[in-house]
Formats: structure tokens, C-alpha cells, sequence
């Protein structure tokens, strides 16, 4: 028996429907304020169980979760940098095991990034400084690494199917001073078999630190097959949706007002890349003569992130809120509902959510108090 209780259980998983007017969002303002008697239905979310302590159970202690996820199952997989493994929760919040640790070997990470469920339940985990992505069964087994990559594997991944999965790869041209990435389908390699989008622009070192993701775009898919892009825009909601060969079916612009960024938030960027320019410099390379300028954008993205739920619909994170808040479309690009997760915690603001045909969960990557992951639910039925 557990000394101490772990989970927390929520008695209601949708605290209420409203009716969301159309007005302009206002960061600091509830969605149950903003409503009126027009508008798409509006969905509130609230936690269904938490997992995480600040200090007993070394278990349940985390130090820096970069990503969570469900699998089919209702389990809860939970990637922790600072400890270099995944840790596997059963869904009801119950410690089963772990897979993966620092080192070179099979099954071991040097920098693991990013994790994805696949369509037959394996998962895997993306190794930035290993040169490869690190495949599990369900029952925590490692099974392959799936090696190749140049110059180096994606820093994020989705699943495309039952061994497929989508991911941004880097690309890089020296000859020209050009950079940029492809966004693209991989079957169980590294090869792309499929590229949804690329681009190349003029190499600006001060975009390789944090402000190095403004100018490009977020995407998810699901086990279908279906790809989702959003264009890094501040005053448009540009989706396209494509299918697992590449064909367009999905096209989504909508006009949205412009939301600057609080000088909190550009005042925490800067530090962000002065703390950057800092650790370059003292690297002695290439890169520790050049001069960085600190050139931030200075409104907040229209689509922060994407997500697919179990009943194919089309969660879009929208970047003029603060704490988490989402447009919902069918695959036919009609809005459905929206959402939001408002909750009293300090660390609301910064909040990720990831939503798939699995589940959705939530944490922070950075959080004021500690580590830990929140277990959402999405309705069936609106």
C-alpha cells in the first residue's frame, strides 16, 4: 500500500457547455466571461486525475517532463529528460515501469526529445544528441533504433499508423547559407516517403536558439495517415490538411485580430536568449565570434499547436490566449465547438496539452511549483 496518494480523482471530467460570442479573445478574460447568447458551443475542461508529488515516491518525482502522451489503453507514458526514460502509469495512475536510461547502448537515450504512440501501440522516443529514434513495444521493451538521420532525427514526432510516423527534419544547405526543414512521412525508417511541406530561407544564427521555432510551423496527424499543418501567421488561422500520400483535402483561413505579446513575455524571451547566447559563446566553436541580436516577434502566433481526437476532430491551440484554449473542425474545415482548460494554478499560462485518437494530457514543461501531469478527457458526443 502507498504511504501516500499519488492521484487525485476529478468527480466531473466537463464542468459545462456555453455559448461562445464572436467577439476579439481577451488573454486575461474567461471563456464563461466572454460568452454570450451567439456564437459555436463552448466546452470547459477540468482534470480528471493528477500525477506527480513534489517529494517522496522517486516513482512519481519528476525533474523535466518534455512530453506525455496515453496509449491505447488508457495508460499514461511520460517522457522526463532529467532522468532519461519514460516512465508508464497505468489509467488509473499507478506506477508500472520504465523503459529506457542514459547511455549508448539499445534501449538508452543522450538527449531524448520527443515520443509518439504508434496505431499498434508501440511507442517511440526521439534521440537528438543519439542520432536516432528508439522504438518500444507496449510492455516497455525496446525492440529497434531507427537510425540514418541527417543531420540529426526529428525534435518531434507523431504518429501516421501502425509503424509510420511524421516528423520536421532539419535541413541544411552550406554552399548557399541556407537553412530550413521538411515536414514528412517515415515508415519505420528515416527515409521520408512522403514530404507535406519544406522550405529553405537565408541561415540567421540568432534563430537557433529559442526564437529558432516562431518562423516555423506546428503539425500533428493521426493513425490514419492524416497530416495537419498550421503556418507560423499572427493575424490568420492557416491549416492544411493532407492525406497520408500527400494529397490536399483540408484547407482552413480564417482572419483573426493580432494579440501582442505582454512585455513579460518578451522580457522572458530575451532572457531566454541571452542565456542562449551565453552558453554558445562559451563553447569556444564556429559559432562563439559571431554577434547575436536579440530581434523577437512581437505578436503572438495564431495556432500554437494541433491535435486530433478519437471522433476525427481538429483540435487548434490559439496563441491570443494564455492558458490553454482551442477552435474545433471536422475534416471539412466547419467549426464545431471550442474549448477551453482554465484552471487556478500559476503555471496555467504555460501549459502543454497534447490531444490524440488516445486521450488528452497535459503538463508543464517548466513549472513554478513541480513537475507533473494532468489526465483530461474529451466527450464523445457534443
Amino acid at each position: 500500500m502507498k504511504s501516500k496518494v499519488y492521484v487525485s480523482a476529478g468527480s466531473i471530467l466537463i464542468t459545462g457547455m456555453v455559448l461562445l460570442g464572436c467577439s476579439g479573445p481577451d488573454a486575461n478574460t474567461s471563456a464563461a466571461e466572454e460568452s454570450t447568447s451567439t456564437g459555436p458551443a463552448h466546452l470547459e475542461l477540468v482534470t480528471g486525475y493528477e500525477i506527480g508529488i513534489e517529494l517522496g515516491d522517486t516513482n512519481y518525482v519528476f525533474g523535466q517532463i518534455v512530453e506525455a502522451l496515453l496509449n491505447e489503453d488508457g495508460d499514461v507514458l511520460i517522457l522526463d529528460i532529467s532522468t532519461m526514460n519514460v516512465r508508464k502509469f497505468s489509467s488509473v495512475g499507478d506506477f508500472i515501469g520504465s523503459a529506457g536510461r542514459q547511455g549508448t547502448g539499445p534501449g538508452e537515450f543522450q538527449m531524448p526529445r520527443g515520443m509518439a504512440v504508434l496505431g499498434n501501440n508501440d511507442f517511440v522516443v526521439t534521440d537528438m544528441a543519439g542520432g536516432a529514434i528508439c522504438v518500444f513495444d507496449d510492455s516497455l521493451n525496446w525492440k529497434e533504433n531507427i537510425v540514418g538521420f541527417f543531420p540529426r532525427p526529428p525534435f518531434t514526432v507523431r504518429t501516421a499508423g501502425d509503424t509510420a510516423f511524421v516528423g520536421m527534419l532539419p535541413a541544411f544547405d552550406r554552399e548557399e547559407g541556407l537553412t530550413g526543414y521538411s515536414i514528412g512521412r517515415m515508415e519505420n525508417s528515416s527515409e521520408l516517403v512522403t514530404v507535406y511541406a519544406e522550405e529553405m530561407r537565408t541561415f540567421d544564427p540568432s534563430r537557433l536558439g529559442p526564437l529558432g521555432a516562431e518562423k516555423d510551423p506546428v503539425f500533428t496527424s493521426d493513425n490514419s495517415g492524416h497530416v495537419f499543418i498550421a503556418e507560423p501567421e499572427t493575424d490568420v488561422i492557416r491549416i492544411t490538411g493532407y492525406s497520408h500520400d500527400g494529397e490536399v483535402f483540408l484547407s482552413i483561413n480564417e482572419s483573426i485580430d493580432k494579440e501582442e505579446k505582454t512585455p513579460e513575455e518578451l522580457a522572458q524571451e530575451e532572457a531566454e536568449f541571452e542565456e542562449f547566447s551565453v552558453r554558445r559563446g562559451s563553447h569556444g566553436g564556429r559559432m562563439s565570434g559571431i554577434e547575436l541580436s536579440f530581434d523577437p516577434v512581437l505578436y503572438r502566433r495564431a495556432v500554437t499547436d494541433l491535435g486530433v481526437d478519437s471522433e476525427d476532430r481538429l483540435w487548434v491551440r490559439l496563441g491570443a490566449y494564455r492558458y490553454p484554449y482551442w477552435n474545433i473542425y471536422d475534416f471539412e474545415g466547419q467549426l464545431l465547438f471550442t474549448a477551453s482548460l482554465e484552471l487556478d494554478d500559476p503555471d496555467i499560462d504555460y501549459m502543454a496539452v497534447r490531444i490524440t485518437e488516445n486521450g488528452a494530457v497535459a503538463w508543464i514543461p517548466d513549472p513554478i511549483t513541480w513537475p507533473r501531469v494532468l489526465v483530461l478527457e474529451i466527450p464523445d458526443t457534443m
